[in-house]
């Protein structure tokens, strides 16, 4: 059963069904020279924007048994969406940038961010918290990445403010160059992968039609088909639109698009095929109203701020939260037993099993030597070795202890880190990180980070929503709204030979 983040990451394509990541990067160096008679105008660099995107999207989930083992499609669920993003946007480029140079990074308020789903007759809505609001958009690599100054996101909240085109980017799309009515031009892929945030275009074309030149304002006619991908996973579009350049404001500030994407489906997500209509407006602001006045701290010459790339993830059954990676999803949720996934690219990295223990007697704690034990029992034949063990009281409070060993299943080595969490009330939870003695680097690790953010939850903190498999989507009264591949059966189905690639 997923938890609430697998629901509000897989929710995450209602509110941005066509959530596009990039390959390059913005640039309104390269607006449009728009000429009619014997006046030449060229679009100028932003730096404040107000911005409104409405999104309705409608289609078909599709869903695999277990996508780790196939992504082979095994059963459809009718979808309807739509969302709105509203805020103001500050465009933040180096300190010795040049004003018409890339737009490598944004600060934004959203003022609304919000979305209204069915999926299979189950209604939902989301929206973002109060306290996330404030956002920095990062645009050095793509897809573009985006993180609070101050609190944390869910995968929800991450995927509800993934825009389906940029208005960092939009002015891409204009040609660059003079114009008259009846003028084409084909859409390169870089500018494609930029607006549309693909991470590739690999084949097909998007041409462009000037439609028509007023003294204040160009309109353009955009079509056509491509192919790509999203962060390793296969995406096809078909595409029609609309677009205003206003020659006043000298910039892009309406597009209208129709949609239609076949997504493929991932280890972390299902696919889709949905038709979506996208409408966006932007004006140019003098002041912001809800920016704060002083610019948040923004270091162009340093990788991306770690300690801000963290998640909120819950099991709502276990009454258990974690702080992780992005790369971690909560991949199903149910009374007895929780299951993380790290994926990083459409490749399963490690697996974390959380399973809730009975209470032990007040004043009887569990020794290391006695889980050492417990371990030796579970894993039996397939444990070769013994690696470490040991026990601390985490940054939560709670009593900790570790055991690592390695081992093998199907004849592929195994890594095993088994921890095991306990508070003064008695309260306690193991979890079982899985993965092939391949991925030990990738993994880096992540297990030190659960046993320093993992804490017992309160009621009040548990988020709304909750959690379904695709059983009760299929059917169950009061099902929740999204779709996750269902749990493993056992520890080690992660790393299958299919898995090992």
């Amino acid at each position: 059963m997923p938890s609430h983040d697998a629901i509000a990451n897989r929710r995450s394509f209602l509110a941005s069904s066509l959530a596009f990541a990039s390959a390059s990067l913005a640039s309104p160096s390269r607006a449009a020279i728009v000429s009619t008679g014997s006046a030449t105008i060229a679009a100028a660099p932003q730096e404040l924007m107000r911005v409104r995107i409405e999104m309705d999207v409608k289609g078909n989930v599709r869903v695999s048994d277990n996508a780790i083992a196939s992504k082979e499609t095994r059963q459809t669920f009718p979808i309807t969406s739509q969302a709105v993003l509203d805020y103001e946007e500050r465009y933040r480029r180096p300190a010795d940038a040049a004003a018409s140079s890339e737009v490598v990074a944004a600060e934004r308020y959203y003022h609304t961010a919000s979305n209204k789903s069915v999926l299979n007759k189950t209604s939902s809505e989301q929206d973002l918290r109060k306290s996330m609001r404030h956002a920095i958009v990062r645009r050095e690599s793509l897809p573009e990445t985006i993180y609070s100054p101050d609190n944390f996101f869910t995968h929800g909240e991450l995927s509800l403010l993934k825009s389906p085109v940029s208005s960092v980017s939009v002015d891409r799309f204009l040609p660059g160059e003079s114009v008259i009515e009846g003028d084409r031009y084909e859409i390169n892929a870089d500018a494609l992968c930029s607006v549309l945030n693909l991470t590739s275009v690999d084949s097909g074309r998007v041409e462009s039609t000037v439609v028509g030149v007023a003294e204040d304002a160009v309109r353009f006619k955009l079509e056509g088909d491509i192919e790509g991908s999203i962060d390793g996973v296969g995406t096809r579009l078909r595409l029609i639109g609309k677009m205003t350049f206003d020659r006043n404001a000298n910039t892009c500030t309406w597009l209208a698009l129709a949609i239609h994407e076949t997504r493929e489906i991932s280890r972390a997500e299902p696919g889709f095929d949905v038709s979506a209509t996208i409408r966006m407006v932007r004006r140019p602001m003098a002041q912001p109203v809800a920016l704060p006045a002083e610019r948040a701290m923004i270091e162009f010459d340093q990788p991306l701020p770690a300690e801000r790339m963290y998640v909120e993830l819950q099991s709502r059954q276990l009454e258990v939260g974690t702080m992780m990676d992005r790369k971690w999803r909560m991949i199903s949720d149910a009374p007895g037993s929780a299951v993380m996934r790290m994926i990083d690219h459409d490749l399963s990295i490690a697996q974390c099993n959380l399973r809730p223990l009975v209470k032990l007697p007040e004043g009887k704690p569990w020794t290391l030597e006695a889980f050492e034990a417990a371990v030796r029992q579970t894993l039996g034949e397939k444990l070769t070795r013994l690696v470490e063990g040991d026990q601390r009281v985490s940054a939560q409070g709670l009593q900790v202890l570790r055991v690592v060993v390695d081992g093998e299943t199907q004849g592929v080595p195994i890594r095993w880190i088994m921890m095991h969490f306990s508070d003064d009330e008695g309260r306690r939870v193991q979890a079982t990180f899985t993965l092939s003695a391949d991925k030990l680097e990738a993994f880096a690790g992540n297990d030190a980070q659960l046993a320093d953010s993992l804490r017992f939850l309160d009621p009040s903190e548990i988020h709304d929503g909750k959690p379904a498999d695709e059983k009760s989507i299929a059917g169950a009264p009061g099902a929740d709204r999204e779709i996750a591949s269902r749990p493993p059966t056992d520890d080690t189905e992660t790393l299958s030979s299919s898995d090992l690639k």
